[in-house]
């Protein structure tokens, strides 16, 4: 289930997200929240490497 080669997809996808989240209290707007929560779950559930080394 988890593959080796797609766990720099995983860590990509955490990083978004709590940067996203970290915003939210700053300036009271969850938009960039949303647009790298989008971003987090497609890297998420892609069957193919995203990040290039």
């Amino acid at each position: 289930m988890l593959r080796r080669d797609l766990i720099k997809n995983k860590i990509y996808r955490i990083i978004f997200i709590v940067l996203g989240a970290l915003t939210v209290p700053i300036e009271w707007d969850a938009t960039f929240f949303l647009f790298t929560l989008i971003l987090g779950v497609l890297l998420f559930v892609s069957r193919e490497n995203c990040i290039m080394n």
